[in-house]
């Protein structure tokens, strides 16, 4: 298998989790653009009313072209689950997050997240 396989394997056992009406987080990066179109599929397929609240600009357009209807954080009173990836895990099993410029919201969606 290889790491682009294992990225899809990941982001389709992800989409479990994902029920109708839900308010969605979507994180930043490789993994989860592969996660916000495969997401795009699934309400298509299963006509779900479900809203994104992305992290950085790119995984806006992304969604948007996939046609995710999206929010801002503001406008919600919680997140029913974010998806979003570790740039590390340390050896106490510690998420390191990256410096750029998609922490700031990810920090605020976590936040207003009920399972991430």
């Amino acid at each position: 298998m290889t790491y682009d396989d294992a990225i899809k394997a990941l982001s389709s056992d992800a989409l479990k989790f994902v029920k109708d009406d839900y308010v969605i987080g979507l994180g930043s990066g490789r993994v989860a653009t592969v996660l916000v179109k495969s997401l795009a599929k699934l309400i298509k397929l299963k006509d779900y009313n479900i809203r994104g609240v992305p992290t950085s600009l790119q995984i806006k357009l992304i969604a948007e072209k996939g046609g995710i209807p999206i929010v801002e954080a503001d406008q919600v009173e919680h997140i029913d689950v974010i998806f979003d990836g570790a740039d590390q895990i340390d050896s106490r099993k510690y998420v390191i997050k990256g410096g750029g410029g998609a922490l700031l919201r990810e920090n605020i969606l976590f936040s207003l997240a009920k399972k991430l």
